[in-house]
């Protein structure tokens, strides 16, 4: 049965259900139409016990599409004027054509107007459909998630959730949106047979900067009764975070006009938690003088992730930005700067690849990066320097997360390893030792993350590391699948790179 049982979810486009005793299936949220979602949940409740699961969602869902709704039609005579709205009623225009036509519970119904949709009779009283739950309260514990704890019956059914919310600083239910499926997850599950009723407390994740409102429904076989009253709306307290910089960017044509130069810059969308208002595009020509310095222009751009910087001095070099932008009430929320170096030569581009947009946090692939800085209007040389490791580092990642390892050498400190791509919501303690120690001298235990990165400054030449995270409460051995080993760069490499530093490798 639980093989019949997954291959029907598979059949019905990542359905995500909550049903009595059972988890989340999908953590994605999906665009399905909400009443499609609705018949998905019936049919998933009808074709559970079947024999050909598969058949018989396909002929259920066709056969919902067409079949009327639990209810009776009201007396148009009778009822049709308090059923309808003023606009409904002068239009007189076909609203529908089957039940599934209509919002939430409605029933399409004849009248001398035209088939209209109307609030059906006999529906709360319907004992084959399950109760409307009620939402009791919720929770909002931190790490960007919200707690709810729902009252319903004892009664089969799946939980429908839904969701809607809006930007902003204080609530106004004027701008809430559309209502839209939540996939959740189950937190815990108590019963009172006593008075025949069972509490349930489910969790999903929410982000800064919006007021959210949540309603449910409860639904089996025979469809659903309606959906709670709406919840009170909450929103984190947290404010949000600025935007992060573009992850990639770059020049994909240019042109010479016999004077000037033109060219076109393309960049990643920037991941926020608010909209991205627009971005900031600074390109800056270094003029080579007895006192160095920059000539620079700026241009904003909205909707759009390309730009044509025009009237380029050929044979140049330019040092070009971008920064994404949102609001936050009266504060505006600026993202680091993403930047390269570009010379206006009349060599032809590199042939075209594409952009590396990969989540920053979730998704970033392990490389050594070298990052450009403006040119200096001084000869003075920097305190910290970004070092490109030529030869490729020995890497495995057993995590289901991705980081990114950067060295650079410090004057006083020596070589300092960064790691990013940490999810301190999510793991909050590591542990980084040498490979070859097996971390019995646990080096370096117990570290406590706050930021998405962490930086050492007293590790090995050539060695491998090793970096878990520490689950101190988990019953399960899972500590190979939460590691991730890295090698640092021979001191020799250092060396080259910077002849007239004194290295101490030891």
């Amino acid at each position: 049965m639980a093989l019949f049982r997954a291959a029907l979810l598979a059949s019905l486009a990542m359905l995500w259900s909550q049903r009595s005793g059972a988890g989340a299936s999908s953590r994605q949220r999906d665009s399905i139409n909400i009443k499609d979602k609705i018949i998905e949940l019936q049919c998933l409740e009808r074709c559970e016990n079947h024999t050909e699961p598969l058949v018989c969602a396909e002929h259920c869902k066709l056969e919902l599409l067409r079949a009327p709704r639990r209810g009776k039609c009201p007396n148009i005579q009778l009822g049709l004027r308090h059923h309808t709205s003023a606009l409904t009623r002068l239009s007189c225009l076909d609203n529908c054509v089957y039940d599934h036509d209509c919002d939430e519970v409605q029933k399409c119904c004849a009248s001398t107007c035209g088939p209209v949709c109307i609030a059906p009779l006999g529906v709360d009283n319907d004992t084959q459909l399950p109760p409307i739950p009620k939402i009791l309260g919720y929770k909002l514990p931190g790490s960007y998630k919200v707690e709810l704890t729902i009252e319903s019956s004892l009664l089969p059914y799946y939980f429908h959730v839904e969701v809607r919310s809006h930007i902003g600083r204080l609530f106004a239910a004027r701008k809430l949106g559309m209502w839209q499926w939540q996939p959740v997850e189950k937190l815990l599950e108590r019963m009172d047979n006593e008075h025949h009723r069972k509490f349930t407390e489910i969790f999903f994740n929410i982000r800064p900067g919006r007021w959210y409102q949540v309603r449910v429904a409860a639904v089996n076989a025979y469809g659903f009764r309606g959906y709670s009253q709406p919840s009170r709306a909450f929103t984190l307290a947290s404010n949000p975070k600025r935007p992060k910089a573009p992850n990639d960017l770059k020049i994909i044509n240019k042109q010479y006009d016999g004077r000037y130069m033109s060219v076109k810059l393309i960049w990643c969308p920037s991941k926020s938690n608010l909209p991205v208002e627009k971005y900031k595009i600074i390109w800056s020509l270094y003029v080579s003088a007895r006192e160095a310095s920059l000539i620079t222009q700026e241009a904003y751009v909205k909707d759009a992730h390309q730009f044509e910087i025009r009237k380029l001095l050929p044979d140049s070099s330019y040092y070009i930005q971008v920064q994404a932008m949102s609001i936050n009430g009266s504060r505006r929320l600026k993202s680091d700067k993403k930047s390269l170096l570009f010379n206006t030569t009349l060599q032809s581009l590199e042939p075209y690849t594409p952009l590396n947009c990969a989540t920053h946090n979730f998704r970033r692939k392990y490389h050594h990066h070298q990052h450009h800085s403006p040119p200096s209007s001084t000869e003075g040389s920097a305190t910290t320097t970004t070092v490109n490791i030529n030869e490729s580092a020995r890497a495995t990642n057993h995590s289901a997360t991705s980081y990114e390892v950067r060295f650079r050498l410090n004057r006083k400190f020596g070589m300092i390893v960064q790691i990013l791509g940490l999810q301190p919501h999510k793991e909050k303690v590591y542990e980084l030792c040498p490979k070859e120690t097996n971390c019995e001298h646990r080096e370096f235990s117990a570290i406590r993350v706050k930021k998405d990165s962490l930086e050492f400054s007293k590790l090995k030449y050539n060695t491998t590391y090793v970096l878990k995270a520490v689950r101190p409460n988990s019953v399960l051995d899972d500590t190979k699948k939460n590691t991730f080993t890295f090698t640092t760069p021979k001191c020799e490499n250092f060396r080259r790179r910077f002849p007239k530093i004194q290295i101490n490798c030891e």
